[in-house]
This record gives C-alpha cells, sequence and structure tokens, in this order.
C-alpha cells in the first residue's frame, strides 16, 4: 500500500538553525522540497561560504573513497560514531590521508609492478619457447656453459611481420663480427618475429649498442632476463610466472593490512562527510526571515506527531511543526510504498513498469495474489513446480544477503512454484503423465492434456480473466471518484455494463441462464455503448466501439494461460514417449533433456506471460503512474552507512 504523506511547515529560531537540520538530518522522516514563493521569506544567505566548504568536503570525500575502494566490498569494520557528528573535522581528514596515502602509494606501486609482470611476461615465454626448439643444442648450454665457451645470446622479439628485418639485421651483424654469429629466427604470430643472436662475449657491447639503434626495432627483454642464455632466460621466466599468484596475494594483503587497522574511522568519516554535504544541500531549499527559518517537508502522516515530539525533545518548544494542507490529487507529493512481507517482493515487479502517483491504488498486493497464481496455473506440474520451490528456496538462502533484488525474484517465483504444486494436483501432471503411467488418472479436477478437458480449460482461463479485468475496471472507477475524473468513472462504468451484458448473453448461450436475462443483457449493452461513445464526442461512433473491444479482448487474452500450460503438459508428455522409444539409457537421457528444457521454460515463459497480462490487461485499467520516490532527508548518510556495514 501507499503511505498518506502530509505537507508540514517547520518553523525555528535562525540560531537554531544548525541543530533543526542535524536532528531532522537523523531522524530521517521529512524529505525537503523546495519553498513557496512567499513575499516575506528569502534564502539563505551564506551561499559562497557553503559552496568552498562543499568543495572541501567532496575532494575529502574522493580521497576516502578512493582508499575504501581497495578494500574488500564486504568489509565488516563497523562505524565507530554516530555517522551525522555535525560539522567533520576536515583538519583531522586530512591528516589521516595524509599518513595513509603515501603507504598505500607504496603499497600498490609494487602490486602494480607485479601486475605488469603478469601481463608481460607471457608475451615472451611463448616466442622463446619456440626459439629454443629451433636450436635445441643452445638448450642444453646453462649459463656457466655459454661462460666457459665465451659465447652470448640474446633472444629478440621484433614487433614486425616483415622479414625482411630479419635479413637487415643480419647484414648489421656480418658488418659488425664477420662470420663469428649464429642467427636463427622464426615467425611466432601474426605481426611478431621470434629471433636468437648468438655470438663471441668480447663483442657483447658492440651487439647490443647496434640493437639500440632506431633502425632496429624490437621488444627488448626485461633487464633481469636481457643477459640470461636462451633455456635460462625460459626457466627464469617459467619461474617467476609461477611465483607471481603468491607474490600477487601478499602484495594485496599488505596494502589490506596498511589500511585494515584504520577502515573503521574512514567508513565513519565517509558516513559523517556524507550527512554534512547533505545537510548543505539542504540549506538551498530552506527560506528565512531576519530571526526565523522556515522548511517545508513531506512526512508520512504516521510520522507526523512522532516528528514533532522529536524536535520538542531534541532542540526546543521554540520549533514549530505545522501540518499544511494536502489533496491526495497533488502530483507533487512523494510516493512511500510499504506492503507486508509477503507482498514486499512484488513491489519489484509494479516499480519496474511505473511508481503509482500519490493517491492512487497501490498494485502490489494485487499483484502477490494473482501473478503467482497465474503462473501456477500454467506449470501446474507436480514434478516441476518441486523443483522450481526447492531451487528457489536455494536461491533466498543464497542471495538474501547479496542482492535484495535477487532475493525478491526467488521470493517470487517461491509462491508461484507452490500454486504449481496445487495445479499440479488438480490436473493430476507429475512430470507429463508419468503420474497417470504409474498410478492411473489420480487428479483431483480434469487431465489437462485429455480431449474432455479442453473446453472447462478454456473456460476457467476466461473466467480469471473477465474477473481481473473486471476487477482493474472497478478499482479504476473507484479511483477516478477519488481524484474527481468523472469522465473516466462514466467510462469505466459503461466499459463494465457492456462486459456485464456480453457475459449474460454468453451464458444464455451456453444454457447457463435463463432467457429472462437477455432483454437486461441487450439492455446492459446498449447503455454501456451510448454511454462510452458519448464520453468521445464526434469520434465516439468509431472509438467507443473501439475501445469495447479492445477491452473484450484483453479478456480473452487470458487464454494464454491455457495455451502455454498444454504445451508444458504436451512437451513433457513427448520427452516421456522418448524414454521408452529406443535404448533404455539413450531413452532416460534424451528424456532427462527435455525434461530440463521443459523446465526452464516453465521457469521463465510463465513468468513472463503472467507478467504482460498484469502489466497489458489489468493495469492499463487503473494504474495511475508518475509517481515520485520518497527520498527521506538522512537517507543519503543511512544508504551509506548500510553498503559499508
Amino acid at each position: 500500500m501507499l503511505v498518506p504523506m502530509t505537507r508540514v511547515r517547520i518553523v525555528a529560531r535562525r540560531t537554531e538553525l544548525a541543530r533543526v537540520l542535524e536532528e531532522l538530518h537523523r531522524l530521517g522522516l521529512v524529505e525537503l522540497e523546495a519553498p513557496p514563493v512567499e513575499r516575506r521569506l528569502e534564502p539563505l544567505t551564506g551561499s559562497e561560504l557553503r559552496t568552498a566548504r562543499r568543495d572541501e568536503l567532496r575532494f575529502l570525500l574522493a580521497e576516502i573513497d578512493a582508499l575504501l575502494a581497495l578494500l574488500p566490498e564486504t568489509g565488516d569494520a563497523p562505524l565507530e560514531s554516530d555517522p551525522v557528528p555535525g560539522e567533520v573535522d576536515a583538519d583531522a581528514v586530512r591528516r589521516l590521508l595524509a599518513r595513509l596515502t603515501p603507504q598505500v602509494e607504496r603499497a600498490t606501486a609494487r602490486l602494480d609492478a607485479l601486475h605488469d609482470e603478469e601481463v608481460v611476461l607471457p608475451r615472451y615465454v611463448d616466442p622463446l619457447r619456440r626459439l629454443v626448439a629451433l636450436v635445441p643444442e643452445l638448450a642444453e648450454l646453462d649459463d656457466d656453459a655459454l661462460a666457459r665457451l665465451h659465447l652470448d645470446t640474446i633472444a629478440l622479439v621484433l614487433n614486425t611481420e616483415d622479414e625482411r628485418v630479419v635479413e637487415t639485421l643480419r647484414g648489421e651483424l656480418e658488418g659488425l663480427l664477420g662470420a663469428r654469429f649464429e642467427l636463427v629466427w622464426t615467425r611466432v604470430e601474426h605481426g611478431v618475429i621470434g629471433c636468437v643472436v648468438v655470438f663471441p662475449h668480447d663483442a657483447s657491447d658492440a651487439v647490443h649498442a647496434l640493437l639500440g639503434r632506431e633502425h632496429v626495432r624490437h621488444i627488448a627483454l626485461p633487464e633481469a632476463y636481457g643477459r640470461l642464455s636462451l633455456s635460462g632466460a625460459v626457466e627464469a621466466m617459467e619461474r617467476r610466472l609461477a611465483e607471481l599468484p603468491a607474490a600477487l596475494a601478499a602484495a594485496a594483503a599488505d596494502r589490506r593490512a596498511v589500511l585494515a587497522p584504520d577502515e573503521g574511522t574512514l567508513r565513519t568519516l565517509h558516513a559523517g562527510i556524507d550527512a554534512e554535504l547533505e545537510q548543505l544541500d539542504a540549506h538551498e531549499q530552506l527560506t528565512a526571515t531576519r530571526r526565523t527559518v522556515v522548511a517545508h517537508c513531506w512526512v508520512p502522516r504516521q510520522d507526523l506527531a512522532r516528528l514533532a515530539r522529536e524536535l520538542e525533545a531534541r532542540v526546543g518548544r521554540e520549533v514549530v511543526v505545522e501540518e499544511l494542507e494536502t489533496s491526495a490529487r497533488d502530483r507533487n507529493a512523494p510516493v512511500l510504498m510499504r506492503n507486508r512481507a509477503l507482498a514486499r517482493p512484488f513491489e519489484l515487479l509494479v516499480r519496474f513498469l511505473d511508481l503509482p502517483r500519490h493517491g492512487a491504488i497501490d498494485p502490489t498486493l494485487l499483484t502477490a495474489l494473482f501473478l503467482p497464481l497465474m503462473f501456477g496455473v500454467m506449470v501446474g506440474d507436480v514434478g516441476y513446480g518441486a523443483i522450481l520451490l526447492v531451487l528457489s528456496l536455494w536461491g533466498r538462502r543464497r542471495l538474501a544477503g547479496r542482492s535484495p533484488v535477487a532475493a525478491s525474484l526467488s521470493t517470487v517465483l517461491l509462491l508461484g512454484a507452490a500454486w504449481s504444486i496445487v495445479f499440479g494436483v488438480l490436473f493430476g501432471e507429475l512430470f507429463g503423465d508419468l503420474g497417470k503411467r504409474l498410478w492411473g488418472d489420480w487428479a483431483v479436477w480434469m487431465y489437462r492434456p485429455g480431449g474432455e478437458a479442453l473446453e472447462p480449460l478454456l473456460l476457467f482461463a476466461v473466467a480469471i480473466g473477465a474477473a481481473h479485468v473486471v476487477l482493474g475496471l472497478v478499482l479504476g472507477a473507484w479511483q477516478a471518484a477519488r481524484f474527481r475524473e468523472h469522465r473516466v468513472v462514466l467510462d469505466k462504468l459503461g466499459t463494465l455494463l457492456v462486459l456485464a451484458g456480453l457475459f449474460a448473453l454468453a451464458g444464455w448461450a451456453a444454457d447457463h441462464l435463463p432467457g429472462v436475462t437477455v432483454t437486461p443483457a441487450v439492455a446492459a449493452i446498449v447503455v454501456g455503448l451510448v454511454l462510452v461513445m458519448s464520453l468521445h464526442g464526434a469520434l465516439g461512433v468509431a472509438m467507443g466501439p473501439l475501445e469495447l473491444i479492445g477491452t473484450l479482448g484483453n479478456v480473452l487474452s487470458y487464454l494464454r494461460l491455457a495455451a502455454v500450460g498444454l504445451a508444458s503438459a504436451y512437451l513433457a508428455i513427448v520427452a516421456n514417449e522418448l524414454a521408452v522409444a529406443g535404448p533404455i539409457w539413450m531413452g532416460i537421457l534424451i528424456a532427462a533433456f527435455f525434461h530440463a528444457l521443459n523446465l526452464a521454460l516453465a521457469a521463465f515463459s510463465p513468468m513472463i506471460q503472467a507478467l504482460r497480462l498484469h502489466y497489458v490487461e489489468f493495469f492499463s485499467k487503473f494504474l495511475a503512474g508518475g509517481g515520485r520516490p520518497f527520498r527521506p532527508f538522512g537517507g543519503r548518510a543511512a544508504r551509506s552507512s548500510r553498503s559499508e556495514t
């Protein structure tokens, strides 16, 4: 349901402004609104000072955010004090940041260097492994053996795909060393060529100088591996890659250890700065005289007495809380939804379409009643319902503290699964016709896939649609009467008369109603048509009948409850037939696949269809959207402290 809201005016001494704002922030009961234009009231002065203070706090908040981002998201450090401490000591915050930031920067630099190694080393190892295969005799020589032979090796990764670069390099080496070198190369991947050069040790400086020239473009090996032999470089890099995960974990732990002792302080300061920023922003929505300040607010009506009582106790009797006149048709009023625990998960589905405006009907409870029932009608299988029930219970337990949205959807699925089991018993379905194969016909009401069940099943779906649409029209007429929208009331009543007449004629045609109902039914249709057409002016002759046909189509749209359910039942029957059509092992695999597919469809398709019936056929008859959510003053700090604890 929507909580009734009321407008209030709070008047206090100007000298008590800071205390009033702080206490309003602590209470979190009001939403400040832009003040109305009044000749005797002016905006608060001192905006330049507030702007400077706001800029200072936002900078500090960004610094704290950067530090807190380095801690695990599920940090459990409690706030050390009240998250609304009044004015934050900016100098103390700067001293804390000056102490922590250099330590964190050093730890982050070490961590970044290790990450760079983790990314860069594989780019060298793969080419070098291929080069080792080209010169296996070098792979057998370690660094000491090469030193005894007075030889050096250099591995190059040329960042090019032009083979002429290799020939250019060979020519340069010949000019420098003559025949005293060996060069082998291979294409590693697109745009990369790997080379190994073997040369006398006494020419090492000259070769390195040559490779440093601008026209030989290559990716130099990291300094730690640049003067190792080919096999030594490969072994050292592979050893380092194996060590890096542990080194990264240790570096990350070191950085967390720097911040951990001050985590509670940082989170408390974050909440405090958030609170002061919100209070500074609130000044823009206040007006004042020379001696008083005035705040216009929205507050839940049920909390009005508490608001006045708390302000009097905390600030003094000089604070006046005055209730102003409020209309149910006020579109500026914020919206606060408060439903019982069973219906609360369905608020998400209502908000997904639109938030009802102030004074309108909240369809959350009705959605909680009808949507799981429609889901159950479509699934209607004890086996599938039981599996969905277990999955939804597991999802609620696992996701309750991690994702409120996922937990709410799990609850919606849980209720739908429960109704699926109920209708599974009524329809006598257990994984399609498996229960019937084992125990015979055990349906309490009717076996859906049976030919004789088609007519009552379709009538049942239309009956649900008629009840749902008529309920929506009745709610729409009642809501329009509250909003004093008389044309809408007459339009809804005319539509209801036409539907009542059509239902009566259908009952007479099916021999369920006596013939005396024909005349009143026709009269209701004629009166309803005339009433609806008269509301559309000159276009009423065309628009009225079209609108009524659309409403009748809304009712018939509920036939999808039967169609989707029958499709699921027949797919389950096909899976059971395939299970016995061949070798037992193959039949079990095929049946398991089709039942798993049907289960996946049962989890999504009926829910989508049920939502579609609510959004299009039901909500369109009464939902007045465009609501603005209630954002209490102090809510930003409360959300900040909740997310951080």
